[in-house]
């Protein structure tokens, strides 16, 4: 099934997978509070905008979410090594890999043109308990462009099967939510990604994506 066709699948359902695309990525973290350095961080570009934020899992993978994917690996490209939108080292994006599911598996991994120095995050094994706190990331603030990696902290109310991206982390506003912007963007707890965010405050698991990931990138 077309990727597209996938998204046409979400939006029946009611969520908002399509706040990726440019002309819907206009804010990020609600609340929270502007990042000062995060190296790992990754901004995705979609035929030059600003689409979705993503992690350095290695020198040549970045994690993010299927939805940011628009059908054509070569519109798509990252920027990395800036908290600020449009600042950072420019890579194309050469390949993107994802689990071909029935339904809508939103995890997907983009290789890079070429390999780019920056600290990798480290991968959860386990999903986070109910009550968890957990630390979000994405690009922006609530202007009406995005402008500086925001970061903010959810509590974690459920951890479930989601018919249409198969196991799921739902979280509520502790100190901020989540925003288009922030789509393909981290959730971490103890330290380890937890979490690729899909819809507002629900997100991927990665714990549930982890061998996959691992067979891929090595990571």
């Amino acid at each position: 099934m077309r990727h597209l066709q996938r998204l046409a699948i979400a939006a029946t359902a009611g969520l908002a997978v399509a706040s990726a695309l440019p002309s819907a990525a206009a804010h990020a973290i609600s609340g929270g509070s502007p990042v000062s350095a995060a190296p790992w961080a990754v901004q995705v570009y979609n035929d030059g905008h600003f689409a979705c934020t993503g992690t350095m899992l290695t020198d040549r993978w970045v994690l993010t979410a299927y939805h940011c994917y628009n059908d054509d690996p070569g519109t798509m490209s990252v920027r990395v090594g800036s908290v600020r939108i449009g600042h950072g080292t420019k890579v194309a994006v050469t390949k993107i890999r994802h689990l071909d599911t029935d339904g809508i598996d939103d995890v997907a991994l983009f290789r890079l043109a070429k390999p780019v120095k920056a600290p990798h995050i480290k991968l959860a094994a386990a999903d986070p308990a109910r009550g968890a706190v957990v630390d979000i990331y994405g690009y922006g603030s609530s202007a009406p462009r995005p402008k500086n990696l925001h970061t903010a902290t959810a509590r974690v109310t459920s951890v479930k099967h989601d018919d249409i991206i198969g196991r799921a982390i739902w979280i509520k506003k502790v100190s901020g939510g989540t925003e288009g912007g922030d789509s393909g963007g981290p959730a971490f707890y103890k330290g380890r990604q937890v979490g690729v965010l899909f819809g507002p405050n629900q997100y991927s698991s990665v714990a549930s994506h982890r061998a996959w990931i691992r067979e891929v990138t090595g990571a």
